[in-house]
C-alpha cells in the first residue's frame, strides 16, 4: 500500500475505496468509486491493487476536495464519483 493509503487508511471494498480524511479538524469518512478511479486516474481494472495504485494518483484531488467537504453536512459517509472530478 502507497503512502496516502496508509495515512488515510485506505480499503478497497467492492468497487470502492472507503478512507478516511481530517477535515477542519474532524476525521471525516470517504468512498471514491472504482468509476471514477478507472475513469479519472487510470486504474486499468476494477482489482485491489489497480484501484489503491489510482488512489494514490488522485490524493491532490481528494484532498482538495476533501477540504470543501468540511462545509458539507453529512452523518455518513462522503461519497466521491466520477462527477466530483470533472475537468472544468
Amino acid at each position: 500500500m502507497g503512502d496516502f493509503a496508509t495515512l488515510t487508511g485506505a480499503q478497497v471494498r467492492g468497487d470502492d475505496v472507503v478512507f478516511s480524511l481530517e477535515t477542519g479538524g474532524v476525521v471525516r469518512p470517504f468512498e471514491i468509486s472504482g468509476d471514477a478511479l478507472r475513469e479519472r486516474f487510470g486504474a486499468a481494472d476494477g482489482s485491489g491493487s489497480e484501484l489503491l495504485k489510482a488512489f494514490e494518483r488522485a490524493r491532490d484531488s481528494i484532498q482538495e476536495l476533501a477540504k470543501k467537504a468540511q462545509w458539507v453536512p453529512a452523518e455518513g459517509v462522503i461519497e466521491l464519483g466520477t462527477g466530483d472530478f470533472d475537468v472544468d
